[in-house]
This record gives structure tokens, sequence and C-alpha cells, in this order.
């Protein structure tokens, strides 16, 4: 399968691939940006490729194969954010404003209803249309409502024969015990340096400094991504100079949320880059400074989560920086 980092998760699937015993509910966990979606889907195409190559991976070039990584395949379905908007939107497809009505139908989802589940549910009672397995693949699972969790519960727990559903969480914590239950667990961990590295060259992703955006990623590609911005930001603002604080705040997005999204994203690659600073120092008496400082910046990173304002709570954490000499 074409998915980097993730050998343990990859071994136990592919052993599912080969023997066809499939359990009839899987929970991919893990940090955000780690390959959980792309997983469920090298998977849902394995298990329905009619060229299975010898180690398990998909051909690839079914007809089959080519009919997930279009997002068509009959019998696999995502069920994401994007799939909800356009079960919501009531116009129609063809229409010339679509696109960009859907667009923002996405940016308001922040929870799998339980509308969607009683359509995707429905769905999959019907008859696979060809002959392997029906999937569903739900992603933000973790946001599932309430009322859409307990309307999942009985479908989870005794599917149709060949059908899978495949749950995808961020958050496994924030998931009801009675859904957990059900699932087999599958554990996703954070990528190393070099394959992000790779995922970003292979994807032909426009980093200013893939070096760094790596280093601060926290494992994850879009991890990457984010640090990316916050780096550029960083330097730009010359955050180690006495200056820099109010250049770096005055650069932060007008829209509050996504200025609090630039801020954590901010002080957790400062946290990192404490952290380093802290393992590599090798006077005594400059590591004890820098030990409560990395508390400290946990307490900033909270505080914005808890709505305080992110432009007060940056400004703060990089003036307490002064006199550090802390580079990225």
């Amino acid at each position: 399968m074409q998915v980097l980092g993730q050998p343990k998760a990859l071994s136990f699937l592919v052993q599912l691939v080969r023997t066809q015993r499939v359990p009839g509910a899987l929970l991919f966990y893990g940090p955000d940006g780690v390959g959980k979606k792309l997983t469920a889907l090298e998977f849902a195409k394995a298990l329905n490729c009619t060229h299975v190559q010898p180690d398990g991976s998909p051909c690839g070039t079914c007809a089959s194969c080519r009919a997930v990584d279009k997002g068509i395949h009959p019998d696999v379905t995502l069920v994401d954010y994007a799939y909800q908007a356009r079960l919501e939107m009531k116009k129609d497809a063809s229409s010339q404003s679509y696109e960009g009505d859907l667009e923002k139908e996405i940016a308001k989802q922040q929870h799998i209803n339980v509308g969607t589940i009683r359509v995707v549910t429905a769905k999959s009672q019907q008859k696979q249309v060809q002959d392997g397995w029906k999937v569903f693949i739900l992603d933000e699972a973790q946001s599932m409502q309430a009322a859409a969790a307990n309307a999942l519960l009985k479908f989870i727990e005794e599917p149709p024969a060949k059908t899978v559903w495949i749950l995808i969480s961020s958050k496994r914590s924030s998931m009801l015990r009675t859904i957990l239950s059900r699932c087999q667990p599958l554990a996703f961990g954070p990528l190393a340096e070099k394959d992000i590295l790779q995922i970003i060259a292979q994807n032909g992703l426009s980093l200013s400094q893939p070096q760094l955006a790596a280093r601060y990623s926290g494992g994850s590609v879009s991890g990457a991504l984010a640090a990316d911005e916050a780096v550029a930001l960083l330097e730009e603002g010359n955050f180690a100079t006495p200056a820099g604080s109010m250049a770096v705040v005055s650069s932060l997005s007008r829209v509050t949320v996504t200025a609090r999204q630039e801020a954590q994203t901010i002080l957790d690659v400062l946290i990192r880059a404490l952290h380093r600073k802290w393992t590599e120092e090798t006077v005594s008496s400059r590591s004890h400074k820098i030990r409560p400082l990395l508390k400290r910046f946990e307490t900033y990173k909270r505080s914005i989560a808890r709505n305080v304002s992110p432009s007060l709570v940056l400004e703060t954490a990089l003036m307490s920086l002064d006199g550090l000499d802390l580079s990225l």
C-alpha cells in the first residue's frame, strides 16, 4: 500500500486483505496528518482490487482502483464534512454557483449529524454493486453527535457480509465507549521527519523551508504545512529581537478564528524549539531557566484555547523569550 511511516498498521491490514477475514468495524486513531484517511482508501482499494499484488497492495491501475481514486466507486463511500455538505446542499450541482456555495457549506461543518449517518447506514444495507467489499470510511468520527453515534451502533456491530466500517479519529477519548467497544482499534503514530520530507516531495507541496517545517511538524504532514507558515511569520518578524514580538503579532490574521489557529501553531513551533534547546544545552544554569519557560508556554496554549485574545497571549509569550537567544 502506498503509505509511508505506518509499518505496523499496514502489516495488519495486508494480513486482512490476504485472509479476507476483515472485522466489521475498524478504528484508525492517531494524530491528524499521519495518513489515516489515505490508508483507509488504500485498504478499500486492496479489498476491491481485481489484481491484488503479492504483498497485498492494490494494483492501482484496474477499473476498481481507479474508481476509488476518483471517488466514484459504487461500493466505497467516504463520509466526511464534504460528503455531509453535499447532502445538505439544496442547489442543483450543475448550477453556476454550486462549487462556491459548497465550499462555504463545508466550512460550516463541525459535527457529523444523525441525518448523515441514517443516509449512510441505509446505504450499507443495500447489496454490493460489484463483487468485492462494501467499505464505509467515516472521517472525524469523534465529531459525531450523540444521536448520530447511537444510530450507527447496531450497523457496525452486525454489518452485512463483506461490509466493513472504518472510523477515523484524532481524538479517540472523545468517542462513545459503546462505539469504541465495537471497533477493532488500529493505532497510527507520528511520522518521522524523513517520511514527512518524502511525502512533501512526492506530492509537490510548496513549502518555503521544508526541513524546518518537518522538524516542527509534530510528526504530521498537516503539521508541517502549518509549521512552515508559522516559521515564516516568526522569521519575517525577527521574533528574537526586542521589537520582534509586536511585528509577529501584527502579522496574525484579522479573523479571530484564524488568528487563534496561527497563534497556537506559532506556540507549538516555539515549544519544540525550546525543548530542543533545553535538551542540547550543556550549561546547567541555562538549562534550568528553560524548563519553567516550557511550562509557561503550555499555559499560554491553554489560554488561547479558552478564548483569551491570541494577539495578547502571543505577544506575552514572545516577550518572555527576551535574552534567551532562541533560534529555529
